[in-house]
């Protein structure tokens, strides 16, 4: 469009100053972003309908389906807001004067509502294994709905700042092409979604970080350090530990051969009884463990590098190229958590047995690839061999027997068969 240099009282900026985003970066995240989006929605999705169906705690059952509507909601948003810029050459906003006033504060309300999901997760499961043996911790259906409406609630009042921080701005902008002095400047009206005064913004945010997110983070560490700790501490079976104690108890002199014997064929069955059972139980408990380690790990790499990253972005001054890889990397990242989040939270088992049969089937390409099954077939059926007593040592005879000329010839393989793991030890347990 054609206009004057001088018309309306909007501020003109040239093109060059909006092409701030490299083309490569843009290529590549818009389609990172949209995998990512287009999967979180389908995991959620599925994790609410498959909570809803399971005979689980009504608190449970709250808990996910909060958590999964948090996850859509930000993820979409997310996926909304950078799609948009990362489709067009120019840093614009061409959806409209709502979106610019709701988005950014749907953003925080979606992250802040699905840690403080995750929270409520954290404490139920602490609340299940720190008192497994008294009361079960298992609230009515309407406390656990006025709760969650109360916590959506305090979100929604916590990110309602963003709503007012960021304004609906015309500009006209000025394309001045490569024969400037041969041709009239072009002017072409559109909109940017900027926050006008960014003390505001950068209070708010450092705010929301050291009063919000690091105590959510720290009270998160703390219900599954415990857990961890716990675990670990009897990850040994009782029948165990209770037969050490009576060994260091047994007494220094034995009155009779009978107490004696008895004493030995009752130790036995119990080292029997004890060897069936044990491995399972530590194995069980070692991979809970884990498990909530991978949890604790999950959410801080997912989580804390995006708000860090936008904290030091609103206190200081990041630009260049890197700037926007950094910014769409954590995003990325923080977007990932979402997907995460059903396949632990919900399908942990499922998730778990895919794990292992990928890694079997892993092991055992490996195993195929540096596999000695060739050169026993080849030993099987070589005339030069022929087996002993001792398999490892082969008998060498010579390709004549009557003739005793070459009889010293020796053909040995051993130092050719590698050395092959068939399981690793490696692979994860089925939960």
């Amino acid at each position: 469009m054609m206009l004057n240099l001088t018309e309306g009282n909007h501020p003109i900026v040239l093109n060059t100053s909006l092409h701030v985003v490299p083309e490569n970066t843009r290529k590549i995240f818009y389609w990172i972003i949209l995998t990512i989006s287009v999967t979180t929605l389908i995991g959620n999705v599925l994790a609410i309908w498959s909570i809803v169906k399971r005979k689980c705690k009504f608190l449970q059952k709250t808990c996910i389906v909060c958590l999964a509507l948090a996850d859509i909601f930000s993820s979409v948003l997310f996926a909304t807001n950078n799609l948009e810029t990362l489709s067009q050459p120019l840093i614009i906003w061409s959806l409209g004067e709502f979106m610019c006033y709701f988005i950014p504060m749907g953003q925080v309300l979606g992250t802040t509502a699905s840690s403080v999901a995750l929270l409520v997760i954290a404490l139920d499961r602490y609340q299940n294994v720190i008192y497994a043996l008294s009361k079960r911790w298992n609230p009515q259906p309407l406390t656990c709905i006025g709760v969650a409406v109360v916590l959506w609630l305090v979100c929604a009042v916590l990110s309602y700042p963003m709503y007012i921080y960021f304004q609906y701005e015309p500009i006209n902008i000025l394309y001045i092409g490569p024969s400037s002095f041969e041709q009239e400047p072009v002017l072409e009206p559109a909109h940017m979604c900027v926050a006008v005064i960014k003390s505001r913004l950068t209070v708010y945010y450092v705010t929301m970080a050291f009063l919000i997110f690091l105590p959510i983070v720290l009270i998160f560490f703390w219900f599954y350090y415990k857990i961890a700790a716990l675990i670990w501490k009897h990850r040994k079976p009782l029948s165990l530990r209770f037969h050490k104690f009576q060994k260091g108890a047994e007494p220094e002199d034995s009155s009779s051969t009978k107490t004696t014997e008895l004493s030995s064929t009752l130790d036995k069955t119990l080292k029997s009884a004890i060897k069936k059972g044990k491995n399972v139980q530590v194995e069980r408990k070692i991979r809970t463990f884990k498990i909530v380690l991978v949890l604790m790990i999950t959410f801080t790499c997912c989580r804390l590098p995006y708000w860090s990253y936008y904290v030091v972005k609103v206190v200081g001054k990041v630009r260049g190229d890197i700037a926007w890889n950094l910014h769409f990397a954590f995003l990325a990242l923080n977007m990932l958590n979402c997907t995460l989040n059903p396949l632990l939270y919900t399908f942990l088992n499922q998730t778990i047995r895919a794990l292992k049969m990928l890694n079997d089937f892993m092991c055992k390409i490996c195993c195929c690839c540096f596999s000695n099954a060739e050169f026993e077939d080849f030993e099987k059926d070589n005339p030069f061999l022929r087996e002993t007593h001792d398999p490892k040592k082969p008998h060498v005879v010579a390709e004549h027997p009557k003739s005793t000329k070459n009889s010293k010839v020796k053909f040995d393989v051993a130092h050719l068969q590698p050395y092959c793991i068939e399981d690793g030890g490696s692979t994860l347990p089925k939960y």
